[in-house]
């Protein structure tokens, strides 16, 4: 009995055990059948990882555009490509013929030396073979079927080029790569080192809406070098597009007529009476918003051939290289005097009152400066001598306020102060009793805008708006706005500032009037298309003819039209022999915008 119950136990154990082995068996043939079928590309994927390599590649962002006021595109991504050399080599290709094949489309000999230093750092990832390459490279590379074996990858990026090409080079400035010196503050930003940034210009001043923002790719490939998986891990975002207030067709006719004008002067004047002018500049601005609508510095050069003929550039005597709007500084001569007639109004002298002109201003023993007379002499008020440009007015009046007076307001106006533009721009000075050199006779010559006072075109056309405003001094600026690339909507918008210089119509009225009877008295001007507002002068330079005399620049400032004004202008012509000699700019101007 003993023996059957034994019996029993054993063959119930062994029944126990099998059952708990058959179970064990089963459960781990279906986890095995689970892993094979349910997660069969979950453990691909692990596989893969396990024996591949992984390495991330950027996508260049597009650089937004540039354009004017109406759309015209001035500054834009041109497509070009890079293209880079998969390590390890895809499968069923030959590194080797692959270096020699890239070595004979590219011209280059240093891919192979560039492969070993690669492969001396890094086991997988890409080495670039070309950059910059053009649609027709790129077409031989497929051609050569490198592409579709997967041993070379083309990346596409944009490259920074001007349809325009010399329209407004100095302003819409350069772009390049980050420099050493750049480098922290660009890291600071999140740049990559080998991102493209605005350095100069408009393109400096907003290349955070230009830039937009590159995307990031992730690329697994195994150990034969075959792509296995990309994952998008950023998305590139295009720059936005940067409307200007610049009309480019205004642009032009101010360039052409400001290269017109120094070839007519050389052909046709005679020494010391423009024969020598080379250079000038002039400036359009809207009076209403103090939105820049031209800017010629003249020479120039193309943006296109910029980096190229850069040595060039640099050495030209004429330095067409520096933006003569903002950064030449030009003594502004009698179109100085509204400011000096604003400081007299302002101060309460009477604009009926008036200076008896002989010709010589005598009140200093010593140091008795004339007056040329044109179309005056003897009694002469304020909106005579602006009319005429009597010095002897302006002499007597200047010395009467002392220069610290009517130099603080011509500063107000817009001289030698900054005018809000967002290239850079010269500050300027003006005459100050502190002034080192000063003496009483520094202050007749401030009086007529010499001494040591200078400005630039660009401070000039923000006075001349001033004048046209009774006193509201415009921000000057290139831009109006920024807007999405990829929806249109505006993320940014310019919004015209202005600083008021009081006074009013009791002031600037009787400046305006005397501008407007200025004008007149110019043929050009005369018979523009608008009755316009304007005031010249020929201040002396320190170089003499061989007579003795001075050569003298151009100036005029401007606004128009004279009632009712929408744009104000300023013209400088280095050499130019005087100022009636930049009245055709001005009037070419006038004829662009108001010729109907």
């Amino acid at each position: 009995m003993s023996n059957r119950k034994n019996a029993h136990r054993r063959r119930l154990r062994v029944a126990v055990l099998a059952v708990v082995c058959g179970a064990v068996f089963a459960a781990f043939f279906a986890r095995l059948a689970w892993m094979q079928f349910a997660r069969a590309d979950y453990y691909a994927d692990k596989a893969a990882e396990a024996s591949s390599a992984s390495y991330t590649i950027t996508q260049h962002a597009a650089r937004g555009v540039i354009t004017d006021a109406n759309g015209v595109v001035l500054a834009r991504d041109t497509t070009v490509y890079d293209l880079y050399l998969r390590i390890p080599a895809s499968p069923g290709t030959d590194l080797r013929e692959t270096v020699k094949n890239i070595e004979t489309l590219t011209g280059s000999k240093d891919v192979e030396t560039q492969l070993a230093a690669f492969c001396s750092a890094a086991s997988a990832g890409e080495l670039a073979v070309a950059r910059g390459a053009d649609a027709d490279m790129l077409t031989a590379f497929y051609t050569a079927g490198l592409v579709q074996s997967g041993a070379v990858r083309p990346a596409a990026r944009g490259v920074r080029s001007w349809p325009g090409g010399t329209l407004l080079p100095h302003a819409l400035g350069l772009t390049g790569p980050i420099t050493a010196a750049q480098w922290p503050a660009a890291k600071a930003r999140g740049l990559a080192m080998d991102a493209v940034i605005g350095q100069s210009g408009l393109e400096a001043a907003y290349d955070d809406l230009l830039r937009g923002q590159d995307g990031r790719v992730l690329i697994n490939t195994g150990f034969d070098g075959a792509v296995r998986r990309t994952a998008q891990l950023r998305q590139a975002v295009p720059g936005a597009a940067l409307v200007l207030t610049v009309d480019s067709s205004l642009q032009k006719a101010l360039q052409d007529a400001l290269i017109l004008q120094i070839h007519t002067l050389q052909t046709t004047k005679a020494a010391g009476a423009g024969r020598e002018c080379r250079a000038g500049a002039a400036v359009v601005v809207d009076v209403k918003t103090g939105g820049i609508l031209a800017a010629a510095s003249v020479p120039g050069f193309d943006l296109n051939a910029c980096r190229a003929d850069y040595a060039a550039l640099a050495a030209d005597a004429a330095a067409p290289l520096l933006d003569r709007t903002a950064q030449g500084l030009y003594a502004p001569g009698s179109a100085f005097k509204p400011a000096v007639a604003a400081a007299a109004l302002t101060a309460g002298i009477d604009p009926a009152a008036t200076v008896n002109c002989t010709g010589r201003y005598g009140f200093y023993s010593g140091y008795q400066p004339g007056c040329l007379q044109y179309g005056h002499s003897g009694p002469v008020d304020l909106r005579t001598a602006l009319e005429h440009s009597c010095n002897i007015f302006f002499y007597d009046v200047g010395r009467r306020l002392g220069v610290d007076t009517f130099s603080a307001m011509a500063q107000q106006l817009g001289l030698a102060a900054p005018t809000g533009v967002e290239v850079a721009e010269a500050r300027g000075r003006l005459t100050w009793s502190s002034d080192g050199n000063y003496q009483a006779g520094l202050t007749l010559m401030a009086a007529i805008g010499q001494g040591n006072t200078a400005v630039t075109p660009l401070q000039l056309a923000a006075y001349a708006a001033t004048l046209a405003n009774y006193g509201q001094r415009p921000a000057l600026h290139y831009a109006d706005r920024a807007v999405s690339a990829a929806t249109g909507e505006t993320l940014w918008q310019y919004t015209p500032t202005f600083t008021a210089v009081q006074g009013g119509e009791a002031v600037f009225g009787p400046i305006r009037d005397g501008m407007k009877r200025m004008a007149q008295t110019t043929r050009v001007l005369r018979e523009a298309p608008v009755v316009c507002a304007a005031k010249t002068g020929s201040p002396q330079l320190a170089d003499t003819l061989p007579g003795g005399s001075h050569y003298v620049n151009s100036v005029l400032i401007g606004y128009a039209p004279a009632d009712d004004p929408q744009i104000a202008v300023a013209v400088v012509l280095e050499y130019g022999g005087g100022g009636a000699n930049a009245a055709p700019i001005l009037r070419a101007v006038l004829d662009a915008v108001f010729w109907i």
